[in-house]
């Protein structure tokens, strides 16, 4: 079996050994909050003009919250969330509340450069605007960022961010798929604290600050 890299929750299982497909899933989270953070630089002339420039790269930022947990189910998601916090390991979390099943997933019909807001599929049927999705390129899987649908034009989404790396279409339909249904972030735990504390009943409280890495 291959090593559990998405945090546990009620569709990934981990093992005891830290293995997929097998042991136990991870308890399902309360609430989550997803913050686009997009640093820009603003100057202004002695005439009160404004220049406004993209000043770094966005990137996701993910807090969770776990409902009370008791040891049993805060021991299969806080030890992974300890070791990865230790070696800086990026891994994957799901988000299903942030899905569209619906829509499920899209061939990616017209090759898209690096840079560019839009993205050309087979069909838009059953996506919305707003919904977020990421991208399966078989030739490439390092292409791991995460996209919001911000315009639908008959078949082109209009997104955001930019489209991080070059995506060239084939002619095979599963090649090169965007997939809406349970989008997924590549995320860290930042160096810091990872708290959480155990009330009179032997239940803990716990949540989760992550933010998206692409390396």
């Amino acid at each position: 079996m291959a090593v559990q890299n998405t945090l546990p929750d009620p569709n990934n299982r981990i093992s005891a050994s830290g293995d997929d497909g097998s042991g136990s899933y991870g308890p399902g989270f309360a609430s989550v909050t997803l913050t686009s953070q997009q640093p820009i630089l603003m100057n202004r002339s002695n005439s009160g003009l404004a220049f406004r420039s993209i000043n770094k790269y966005q990137k996701w930022m993910v807090d969770i919250r776990y409902n009370s947990l008791t040891k049993a189910e805060f021991d299969i998601v806080y030890p992974f969330l300890l070791e990865r916090q230790a070696s800086l390991e990026a891994f994957f979390v799901e988000l299903p509340q942030y899905g569209n099943t619906s829509a499920g997933d899209k061939e990616i019909s017209i090759s898209a450069v690096a840079g560019s807001t839009s993205l050309t599929l087979a069909n838009t049927t059953n996506i919305n605007v707003g919904d977020m999705f990421f991208v399966d390129i078989a030739a490439d899987d390092v292409h791991v960022k995460a996209y919001k649908v911000t315009k639908i034009t008959n078949n082109t989404l209009t997104v955001s961010p930019q489209i991080q790396r070059a995506i060239t279409a084939t002619a095979s339909p599963t090649a090169e798929v965007a997939k809406f249904g349970t989008p997924r972030l590549r995320v860290v735990a930042p160096p810091g604290d990872i708290q959480y504390s155990v009330d009179a009943k032997g239940l803990y409280s716990f949540s989760v600050k992550l933010e998206e890495t692409l390396s």
